[in-house]
């Protein structure tokens, strides 16, 4: 495995794409015990303003593990070590809403490296639907517990 280094911030990972699909957002809602009806009834949401049922807050992580599975591959050759990684935060920029059929691309860059007892990480993403309008931007830090 190659080793954890500074010089990754900047280092961009292959764009991807993914087709949000109304099934798994309904059981993405199911799952997490969301009950809002906006998110799975369309009449609901119109009648909330949305022009269809928008995706719940944090689905969006879901669509770098269903659209881009390589991400694991990908980390372990910039030297961070997948079975001692914990997530450390999540934080979201919401621009519009996010609908079933609306096809994403996304890319993610490192955007900070640290290395010391604990090493952290940090990419952030940026979601785009068809016609190339930024609809979320995302950044995720990682730590790699030390080895015992």
């Amino acid at each position: 495995m190659a080793e954890l280094s500074k010089d990754l911030v900047g280092k961009q990972l292959d764009e991807y794409t993914y087709t949000v699909e109304r099934g798994k957002v309904q059981e993405f809602c199911i799952a997490i015990g969301e009950n809002n009806p906006i998110y799975r009834d369309q009449a609901a949401a119109k009648q909330a303003g949305f022009e269809d049922t928008p995706i719940p807050p944090t689905f969006q992580t879901t669509f770098m593990f269903w659209g881009y599975p390589k991400i694991w591959d990908d980390m372990r050759s910039m030297g961070i070590d997948t079975d001692r990684l914990l997530h450390m935060k999540e934080e979201y920029t919401y621009h519009k809403p996010v609908y079933p059929g609306t096809t994403i691309s996304a890319q993610a860059e490192v955007s900070d490296v640290k290395t010391g007892k604990m090493d952290m990480v940090t990419f952030k993403s940026t979601y785009k639907n068809e016609k190339g309008e930024t609809l979320i931007e995302a950044e995720m830090a990682i730590v790699i517990r030390p080895q015992e």
